[in-house]
């Protein structure tokens, strides 16, 4: 008999999502700039209108609803709400308390991002995050936020505090496209005090609210795997990108300096959110990774983005967040892009086996939240990779459920997976 799998009460099931990636008409941040450079994104396409969530959010919402989803996860777009420095626009404010007013009248529990890539212009004209005196300016922007929405009880104010220090200050594919691994360290280490700012403005306004940190935590295959070189080489990288952060939020300390710590980093989480999409893989060339790949070579199931599916690496990641923070723990964002919506259908099957698999072995986690509930921007890979639970006709904006969102939905329903479920998708 094919097993059922029972997830606690009270878990939230629920989609993500971010406000540039599917809002629409931003056009006063750094990445619609970044997106005017020819080459930066693929095929050259630009957010423009997106999915047009902006004016469509009541409509989703319901959606979202009738799904079964009893949590959202969402965010605010900083630009609207300070378009330029000192400035602040009070109908966007109102705009807000709208999308959050409706996602209480649709049974939705919020979990709210501050932060998610995308900074004001002016900011950026600053320096955004590579100045730490830059940091008073998002304090202005929590404090405004703090003050405007108190009634919102789940925060998670930075979005992979790790993501843009990499992508745009080392790598250099996001904006500002600098390649410098000083900045890349100074950046990281100013965006998790940001998280320290941002933590104490909102509990200051509503200490009932519950605030926490969300990490992108690759599973960096090889540290567990392979020869004794690889395996050194790989833990030493999984150290720099994801365990600087799990320090900082669980013990206060600084990323990147030894043996320092903190009183602004030390308790400001409520709980920790887990981003999980793949396994990370290194090809070396005479003991030196010179590149860094999603899959391994014989992988035959692979997403648009060129992954592989790797479920144990989210188990993994979650049993490491239960050893070092005794807190609850939030799936945040766990997804696949891809035209195969089967194929999406086994991914969040075998996803959500591993964490219930934790879930027996003692982890606290209380919510999953798959990436992502429609069709949105994928950033430098432009509108080509298809995440949605939910598809979007851009040209129409008309919205198509897929049969892996009907799957879902019935795993709301019922809190748990059964057996014809399983049995349907894989046979």
């Amino acid at each position: 008999m094919t097993k059922e799998y029972l997830f606690p009460e009270g878990f939230l099931w629920g989609g993500a999502q971010s406000a540039y990636q599917t809002e629409g008409n931003n056009y006063n941040n750094d990445w619609y700039e970044f997106e005017q450079i020819p080459g930066n994104i693929k095929n050259n396409e630009k957010c423009g209108e997106s999915a047009n969530h902006y004016e469509l959010f009541e409509n989703d919402h319901k959606l979202f609803s009738n799904l079964n989803h009893n949590s959202h996860r969402t965010g605010i777009e900083w630009s609207r709400i300070i378009p330029e420095e000192n400035e602040v626009d009070d109908e966007e404010i109102e705009h807000y308390h709208k999308v959050f007013e409706s996602l209480k009248k649709n049974n939705l529990e919020g979990f709210v991002t501050l932060y998610h890539f995308t900074i004001p212009i002016w900011f950026e004209r600053k320096g955004g995050f590579l100045k730490n005196k830059n940091l008073e300016y998002f304090q202005q922007y929590c404090d405004i936020i703090a003050k405007n929405f108190p009634e919102i009880k789940f925060w998670n104010p930075i979005n992979e505090p790790g993501v843009v220090p990499l992508m745009g200050y080392l790598y250099g594919e996001f904006p500002p496209a600098k390649k410098s691994i000083l900045a890349y360290t100074k950046v990281y280490r100013i965006m998790m005090k940001a998280h320290s700012i941002a933590y104490k403005s909102l509990k200051k306004y509503n200490p009932k609210s519950q605030v926490g940190i969300v990490k992108n935590l690759a599973y960096f295959y090889q540290k567990d795997h392979g020869s004794l070189w690889h395996r050194i080489i790989s833990s030493f990288i999984d150290y720099t990108y994801n365990q600087v952060a799990i320090d900082a939020a669980t013990r206060g300390k600084v990323p990147f300096i030894p043996f320092t710590y903190k009183s602004w980093m030390k308790d400001t989480i409520d709980f920790f959110g887990i981003n999980y999409y793949s396994a990370v893989y290194f090809k070396f060339k005479l003991g030196i990774p010179v590149e860094m790949v999603f899959k391994e070579e014989d992988e035959t199931e692979i997403t648009q983005l060129g992954y592989g599916i790797y479920p144990e690496g989210l188990y993994q990641n979650i049993m490491r967040i239960k050893n070092s923070y005794n807190g609850p723990i939030y799936i945040s964002e766990n997804g696949i892009g891809t035209l195969d919506d089967s194929l999406r259908q086994r991914f969040i099957l075998r996803h959500l086996f591993e964490v219930h698999k934790a879930i027996e072995n003692g982890a606290d986690v209380k919510g999953f939240f798959y990436w992502s509930t429609i069709d949105n921007w994928e950033w430098a890979e432009g509108f080509e990779p298809r995440f949605g639970l939910i598809g979007i006709d851009y040209k129409t904006k008309e919205r198509q459920i897929r049969d892996s969102a009907r799957m879902y939905a019935a795993i709301a329903k019922k809190n748990k997976i059964e057996s014809d479920i399983i049995k349907k998708v894989f046979g």
